[in-house]
């Protein structure tokens, strides 16, 4: 193992909310109304096609500008007869000859506000010039010779047109070698006036063939440091959900209530032949199934195909699945929002293989998906579980408790998901989890603002194979393991770990479990690859073992921790046995 305490940190750029839109139309701009902003992310918007949310890839040779060619191999944009100069997702490498630019197109008249930082990825070389122009007018230029991360100044309130452009430039200083910038910026629009835009037509995902779904299990730690008394048990907090507010009334002629379809709220009679009737009907005239306040008893699986359902709120509308072996919601089609309602089971059943079905809601290849507003209460197996490469969705402002695995679990190829604002408690597995058993991984994950554990019964939040994560501002609290688990696991054959940010967390006694013994933050791989792994002013406080762990016997790479706070006095603050260990600035290591 290495261990490098100077060596600094690039930090990387927060992914931006993620819609998922995959038409060609998106590229002209975005819907926005007088006063309302819209995040453009460099990282969490890349794309292989110019233009994709208002991003190009070009080369800068004197004062002529060049669109470069998307390299599917290498996943960057590279000129056609050459390797040099390149854009990655977030990283820029100019040539000897010409400067690599990332730009960005405004969609309106407004004002933007510019984010992140930018570092050299290396420390050879001697140096590289990096630029930010707002068409030809210079707003930020600096030359950097250390390894370390730079604001651009001056770039938090820039008018902009319709049009204009602003352009990320990296260039040599004196020589081309060590010239990896790290750079993806992000981009606050904010609009003056409405911007037109057509609508969008998305491309439906093909339904790949299923493929079982295996909750992943916790590794047995290897060679732990020495035994410490086991600590006094804390009791469990149990924290009072906040509800989402109460949906928005939708106008009559939007929906289709379900009642007029036949469903009578508390009678205790099964409404599933009322509700399967009412969603035909509404994706037939392109309206969505609403239901008022009341108990409602569904005795299948509900199948939401391109078609919305809204209740009148978590704290109001409650659909009760009475078959603990097919009670799920499933998700499917293209643009589906399921809002405002409380989904749970009469009763369950043991979660044994972990069938779909006996989920509380299963998004299956679902594009544009929007689960907002619902309380999942009680299931078999995971509360909300995403599958079989759905792509683009949102899950957001829900609670979720008592499940009998994962709170909400991301896998099969599954991409470009938010999960944000939710409360995850007393599950019975980790509480949010990515998991990739086999390729394509999953990637392009934003876990932002939720507030997870309180007696859940594995990890707080895992990425067990996986690229292109951000775990930002979350609350761990009172887990049965590790309260962050990044880990590659052979048992499963899971896949790799590439680029997963970890930044501006709190995580506060977790790992409570014996004899695992887990510590508050668990690198681990049993085979496979982890790489660039970054750990950001993250608060770790109060383990029930032990601070931080790197092991396994699988290869671990670079592994960054910069600017985290260590409050411990339960065994080991760090346990490092393998990687390449980045430290700077830290407390408490």
């Amino acid at each position: 193992m290495k261990k490098f305490s100077s060596v600094a940190l690039a930090l990387v750029t927060a992914f931006g909310v993620v819609y998922g839109f995959s038409s060609s139309a998106d590229k002209t701009a975005y819907a926005l109304s007088g006063n309302t902003s819209q995040i453009f992310s460099a990282a969490a918007d890349f794309n292989h096609t110019q233009g994709e949310r208002q991003w190009y890839y070009q080369s800068l040779t004197g004062s002529v500008y060049t669109d470069l060619v998307y390299n599917a191999d290498n996943k960057r944009w590279q000129p056609s007869n050459g390797a040099y100069p390149w854009v990655s997702k977030n990283q820029l490498q100019p040539s000897e000859n010409a400067d690599s630019v990332l730009k960005w197109v405004s969609p309106g008249k407004g004002t933007i506000a510019i984010t992140g930082e930018v570092s050299r990825s290396s420390e050879l070389g001697d140096g590289i010039v990096v630029t930010v122009l707002k068409d030809s007018k210079m707003l930020w230029k600096n030359t950097l010779t250390l390894v370390k991360g730079y604001a651009p100044k001056s770039v938090g309130s820039v008018p902009v047109e319709k049009g204009t452009a602003i352009y990320f430039i990296v260039n040599r200083r004196n020589t081309s070698v060590g010239d990896n910038a790290l750079w993806s910026p992000t981009i606050e629009f904010k609009s003056d006036a409405p911007v037109a835009t057509p609508t969008p037509t998305p491309t439906p995902t093909a339904t790949p063939i299923a493929k079982p779904t295996t909750v992943t299990p916790s590794p047995t730690p290897t060679a732990a440091p020495t035994a410490t008394p086991t600590p006094t048990s804390t009791p469990t907090p149990t924290p009072t959900a906040t509800p989402a507010a109460t949906a928005t009334p939708t106008p009559a002629n939007a929906g289709i209530d379900v009642t007029s379809c036949g469903a009578i709220a508390d009678d205790g009679k099964d409404d599933y032949a009322a509700f399967a009737a009412c969603a035909t009907k509404a994706k037939t005239q392109g309206k969505l199934v609403t239901v008022p306040a009341g108990n409602f008893t569904l005795g299948k699986i509900l199948t939401l195909d391109g078609v919305s359902l809204s209740g009148a709120g978590m704290d109001k509308t409650t659909l009760i699945s009475t078959d603990p072996q097919n009670g799920s919601i499933d998700i499917k089609g293209d643009g589906v929002k399921l809002t405002g309602i409380k989904h749970t089971y009469a009763t369950t059943v043991a979660r044994g293989n972990g069938a779909n079905e006996k989920n509380s809601i299963t998004v299956r290849s679902a594009t544009n998906f929007v689960i907002d507003g619902v309380y999942v209460y009680k299931s078999s197996t995971a509360g909300i579980l995403v599958t079989y490469e759905a792509k683009g969705g949102r899950i957001s402002n829900n609670v979720v408790d008592s499940t009998g695995a994962d709170g909400i679990h991301m896998t099969n190829g599954s991409s470009d998901i938010v999960v944000e604002g939710n409360l995850v408690k007393g599950v019975g597995d980790d509480t949010i989890a990515v998991v990739s058993y086999d390729e394509p991984a999953v990637h392009n994950i934003t876990i932002r603002n939720n507030d997870v554990g309180y007696g859940s019964k594995a990890r707080g939040i895992s990425v067990v194979g996986g690229k292109d994560v951000l775990i930002e501002g979350n609350a761990v609290k009172d887990t049965q393991m590790a309260g962050i688990y990044i880990a590659c696991e052979g048992s499963y054959n899971t896949a790799n770990v590439n680029n997963v940010t970890v930044k501006g967390n709190t995580v506060d006694h977790t790992g409570i479990q014996e004899p695992q013994n887990h510590p508050n933050v668990l690198v681990y791989a049993s085979t496979g690859v982890i790489d660039n792994v970054t750990f950001t002013n993250n608060i770790i406080k109060n383990a029930a073992h032990r601070g931080i762990g790197v092991w396994g016997d699988g290869q671990i790479k670079d592994v960054y921790f910069t600017g985290n706070t260590l409050i411990n006095d339960k065994g080991a603050n760090t346990t490092f046995k393998n990687g390449t260990i980045h430290l700077l600035d830290n407390i408490g290591f």
